[in-house]
This record gives C-alpha cells, sequence and structure tokens, in this order.
C-alpha cells in the first residue's frame, strides 16, 4: 500500500510539473528582451531592459528648483499636458496668464493641458523674477 502511494504521489508530481511547465506564461521581461535582439539583430545576444524606473525617471515637465524652472522653454503639442514639479523645501505657486497653480507642496507636482496654441510665460511668484516658457503649438 505504501508503494502505491508512493508510485502515485510521483506521477502526480511529475504530471504536475509537466502542466505548469506546458502553460507557463512567457514574462513580460523576456518577452522585451526577446523582441529588443530581434529588432536589433543581434543574433543572439542578450541585451538587459531598462528598469521602469529608469524609464520614469525624469518625465517631461517642468522641475522648480529655487524657484528657478528647469528646462525653462518647453515646446509641447496643442492638448498635450503638462506637469511642474516641486523640488524645494519649501511651497511653491506657478502663476502667468494662463497658469495659476495653487501652492504645490515639496515633492508634489501641478498639471494643466493646454487646449489653446500660443507661447505662455510663468513664474513662482508674483515678481516673476525667474520665468519660464511653454511653447504650446
Amino acid at each position: 500500500m505504501r508503494t502505491l502511494f508512493k508510485l502515485i504521489f510521483l506521477i502526480a508530481l511529475i504530471y504536475g510539473g509537466w502542466y505548469v511547465w506546458k502553460n507557463y506564461d512567457i514574462p513580460a521581461w523576456y518577452k522585451t528582451v526577446k523582441s529588443a535582439i530581434e529588432a536589433k539583430n543581434t543574433k543572439g545576444a542578450f541585451v538587459w531592459p531598462k528598469k521602469r524606473s529608469e524609464i520614469q525617471k525624469y518625465p517631461a515637465g517642468f522641475y522648480i528648483k529655487n524657484c528657478i524652472f528647469s528646462p525653462a522653454t518647453l515646446t509641447i503639442n496643442q492638448g498635450e499636458r503638462i506637469t511642474w514639479y516641486n523640488q524645494d523645501n519649501v511651497d511653491r505657486q506657478v502663476i502667468g496668464i494662463a497658469i495659476d497653480s495653487s501652492l504645490i507642496n515639496p515633492g508634489k507636482s501641478y498639471s494643466k493641458t493646454f487646449l489653446e496654441t500660443g507661447t505662455f510665460e510663468f513664474g513662482c511668484d508674483d515678481l516673476m523674477q525667474n520665468k519660464g516658457e511653454l511653447i504650446v503649438k
């Protein structure tokens, strides 16, 4: 009886392993590597995909540090959304003709979609000493 139980257990284990092996879904990172290899025609050379944190490390937008905008000028297409990121240790506010954010807390952001074309100047205080410029085409 014990031998029969061991035999049934072994068959179930083998069948379970085969079933998992046959139905295993290929992970997304492998698909990315495979498509990168095929696209570059590297004939089997292994290419590491970029980490998600590297891709999204610095998304497009304006970065505010010491009330200075980086980049100073940015061009976007009509209907696109632009984001201001506050990298200061104090609250900042983006002020301009078509832009009036509330206070942006440190480490937070403010976004706005521009539906009109034109050139928009803005600053981080009422005096507009350090200006940024957004060009919407």
